[in-house]
Formats: C-alpha cells, sequence, structure tokens
C-alpha cells in the first residue's frame, strides 16, 4: 500500500464535502456514492497528491487510534474507493 502511488479519478469523479462527510459522483454512470468522514478524508488526500504516509500522518492527528489499526482502516478504504473507480493505482513506467 505505501509503495503504491494513488491516483484520483478525476475525469470520472467529483468530489464534494458535505458537513464532515462526502460524495462522489461518478459522471459516466451517474452514481453517487456516500462517503463517511474518514473515507472523505482518504479519498480527498489521494485528489490533493498526499501520499499514503502523509494521510497516515493526518488522520493520527485527527483520531485517537493506533497507527496499526489506521494503516489497516487506510488499506479497506482504498480497497473501497478502488472498487467504485473513484481512484485508481499509477501505472510505473
Amino acid at each position: 500500500m505505501e509503495n503504491s502511488t494513488y491516483i484520483f479519478n478525476e475525469e470520472k469523479v467529483l468530489l464534494t464535502q458535505l458537513g464532515d462527510e462526502g460524495v462522489a459522483f461518478d459522471i459516466e454512470s451517474n452514481e453517487y456514492y456516500t462517503l463517511n468522514e474518514t473515507l472523505f478524508k482518504i479519498a480527498n488526500g489521494i485528489k490533493n497528491q498526499q501520499s499514503i504516509p502523509e494521510i497516515v500522518d493526518f488522520l493520527l492527528n485527527e483520531y485517537a487510534i493506533s497507527d496499526a489499526f489506521c494503516q489497516e482502516e487506510i488499506a479497506k478504504g482504498i480497497q473501497q474507493l478502488m472498487d467504485k473507480k473513484i481512484i485508481f493505482v499509477q501505472a510505473h513506467a
């Protein structure tokens, strides 16, 4: 996970914050995905070109959680975002 570079799918997805949570709108399929507060922070971090370690540090400062739990939850969140094609892994040359 940490060695991968993730890219936000800006050509296909619009990301909007609603209160503490967020919504991702797939402009090709016209589907909305509600993102909880943490998932929105992960997606927004990736959109803003933050690395996974930067996102981990940010979330550790936001919440009283362990590093291991944070890493585990980010891995789950990344998989959810990839499943919905909101983000993808950057191909390395």
